[in-house]
């Protein structure tokens, strides 16, 4: 850990670190499981390289509803706040930190997930949606969303695909009315593994508020089920029965057509995320695996609905 932010975690939040130990994770960013006097905390260091200062305001946004979602009763780290209540800390040599608990628990993947951790998963997003609903939109990154250029957005970008006219005829046949009358709110919007600690069969946190911004809610519900649901082609129902009766409990009911438009929303949204010409060659196995994600539901859009059906 650099001695800067060692030293200025001493005299900003009267806490003396014992060690410091590198976590993997989060693009030029770097995080440090920290042991000190005063317990076990990540500390966070934010590149001002990838972040300027509005999307540093963007993140201490977000952090400040992680820090609501906490103390609602959905299992998050707790952010510190500096003695001005602010969630990130400025040092005079552009260095922004910030420092929350440290959360035990171990990812699963779609090889290891069971029915009990998905009902839980799905109870935990209901749970989060549902807190995140009590806080206003106005002033929420992402918020009034334009579905109108949204879908402009995406047609055009289709149309450079050129190895696969089936985005082109996907995205023509979309409206925004469909896109209109999907739930919205503020979302999670990172809802991977990655972002995902477990102990037994409950979540044990949720992780990496960045992101949060007003978006669709089903984007979450999609990520979560492709990246959990979803292994060797396969959509497993059963995975898929219980994050939506775990949520359903939670929030508000989800039918085997929420479920398919949740997927539909997730082909929408990062379709432009990673069928770029940089990731048809090699690379990371993770975006290849988003890749792979996106290239079945383009194959499978309108089969959706009776994969997902209860039958």
């Amino acid at each position: 850990m650099d001695t800067i932010i060692q030293n200025d975690l001493s005299i900003a939040y009267g806490i003396n670190v014992l060690t410091a130990e590198p976590v993997d994770g989060g693009w030029l960013n770097k995080k440090w499981k920290s042991v000190t006097d005063g317990g076990t905390f990540l500390v966070k260091q934010f590149s001002r390289d990838r972040f300027g200062d509005r999307q540093l305001g963007y993140i201490a946004d977000a952090l400040v509803r992680q820090r609501f979602a906490g103390e609602s009763g959905i299992p998050c780290p707790t952010v510190l706040l500096t003695a001005d209540g602010q969630p990130l800390r400025y040092l005079d040599d552009g260095t922004v930190y910030m420092v929350m608990t440290f959360c035990e628990g171990h990812m699963e993947t779609p090889q290891t997930v069971t029915d009990e951790q998905m009902h839980d998963l799905g109870y935990t997003l209901g749970c989060l949606h549902h807190c995140f609903s009590t806080l206003p939109a106005d002033g929420v990154k992402g918020y009034p969303i334009d579905c109108t250029k949204m879908l402009d957005d995406l047609r055009v970008y289709c149309r450079t695909i050129p190895s696969d006219q089936r985005f082109t005829e996907i995205a023509s046949a979309l409206s925004s009315e469909w896109l209109e009358r999907l739930p919205k709110g503020i979302a999670h919007e990172d809802f991977s593994p990655d972002n995902l600690l477990f102990h037994a069969d409950r979540v044990s946190a949720v992780l990496d508020f960045d992101r949060s911004c007003y978006s669709f809610l089903g984007h979450d519900i999609g990520r979560a089920l492709m990246s959990l649901a979803w292994n060797g082609g396969v959509l497993r129902r059963d995975n898929v029965r219980a994050f939506a009766e775990g949520y359903s409990a939670a929030h508000f009911p989800l039918s085997s057509g929420d479920l398919a438009d949740a997927l539909r929303l997730t082909w929408c949204i990062e379709t432009l995320w990673w069928i770029r010409p940089e990731f048809s060659g090699e690379c990371t196995p993770k975006i290849a695996r988003f890749r792979e994600e996106v290239l079945w539901l383009t194959e499978n859009w309108e089969k959706l609905d009776v994969l997902l059906t209860n039958e």
